[in-house]
């Protein structure tokens, strides 16, 4: 996979369907923001029952530690951590439309912190915090979750989204046209 895709962004997403390979590829981004960057991976990954991100990764089950650790809503920039790689996979437990978490996607960057978001489905997130984020991973998708994903990427098609197969996936950017990728394992 090309690297470029990553430089200079700060908030990124990964969507799709069940076992369609967005875990996979956020691993193997976490990997890269660690060789390339030195950037430490912290995950919030309420569900996992393994280890598989790394031992550069240090993974949270706990909601409330993790926000901690990350420092949302916390001026001391001393007690928390900086310059990671934020993880939140399952928006549709995590993040899940909620109000009081749009900060993560407006001012975990003043930390240092680069943020990927994972979900099923664009409606996991408020329409403001789709608006954060400067490139998305679509796995295969439904035209209903494209629809919202045009209102943030105008003038781009997105609709090849809707047919891709396992570990294929489909990525666009802020003043990029989209480009479609397979993901090797």
């Amino acid at each position: 996979m090309r690297t470029d895709l990553f430089c200079d962004l700060k908030r990124f997403g990964i969507f799709g369907a069940s076992e369609s390979g967005k875990s996979t590829l956020a691993r193997k981004i976490s990997l890269y923001m660690w060789r390339v960057e030195k950037r430490p991976t912290i995950v919030l990954d309420p569900i996992s029952k393994s280890d598989s991100w790394g031992d550069h990764s240090k993974v949270f089950l706990d909601e409330d530690r993790f926000w901690k650790y990350a420092g949302l809503n916390d001026d001391d920039l001393t007690r928390n951590a900086t310059n990671c790689f934020v993880i939140v996979e399952d928006a549709s437990v995590t993040i899940n439309r909620d109000n009081a978490l749009n900060g993560v996607f407006t001012t975990m960057r003043h930390r240092g912190h680069k943020l990927l978001v994972i979900g099923h489905n664009s409606n996991n997130l408020l329409p403001q915090m789709r608006e954060q984020l400067q490139r998305v991973f679509l796995f295969l998708t439904t035209a209903k979750a494209i629809e919202s994903w045009n209102n943030n990427f105008p003038g781009q098609d997105l609709t090849p989204a809707t047919t891709l197969n396992q570990y294929e996936f489909l990525t666009v950017a802020n003043y990029a046209k989209p480009e479609r990728f397979k993901l090797a394992k």
